[in-house]
């Protein structure tokens, strides 16, 4: 009884994730909500599911699995936050300071990351929404 009430909890963490893929307005909430709540979602599904079984090769087999989920998605999502943040066609709204910019004007990056630098006024501030509506029209 336990597993299966751990197993619906994950579940509903994962469809939150879903709505929260579709309601968000930008890349960047979008991927939080979906690395997050899904991210904790699957592992609560494994937990669930490694309580309901009886056979430890299953039991080892799920929990390698959610292992493996719980060390690749943080992974994946700073990378595809790395390139949302430096992509020219993709607009960013930061509420706060832009440490990463302030990084890249004082030379504490590597030239990898400097060669793709974005402009300073592009995609920061009031312009960011402009033509981000004009993909989906």
């Amino acid at each position: 009884m336990i597993g299966e009430a751990i197993v619906l909890f994950g579940a509903v963490l994962t469809l939150l994730s879903a709505i929260g893929v579709v309601r968000f307005p930008d890349a960047l909430s979008r991927m939080h909500a979906l690395t997050k709540a899904s991210t904790v979602g699957f592992g609560l599904i494994a937990i669930g599911a490694c309580l309901n079984m009886t056979n430890a090769n299953d039991i080892t087999s799920v929990l390698l699995a959610a292992g493996l989920q719980l060390l690749t998605l943080p992974v994946a999502a700073t990378l595809i936050a790395h390139s949302t943040y430096w992509a020219r066609r993709i607009p960013v709204r930061l509420d706060g300071d832009d440490e990463l910019r302030q990084a890249a004007d004082a030379g504490r990056l590597g030239r990898r990351t400097l060669r793709r630098n974005r402009p300073a006024s592009e995609g920061v501030g009031e312009g960011a929404g402009e033509g981000a509506g004009s993909a989906s029209d």
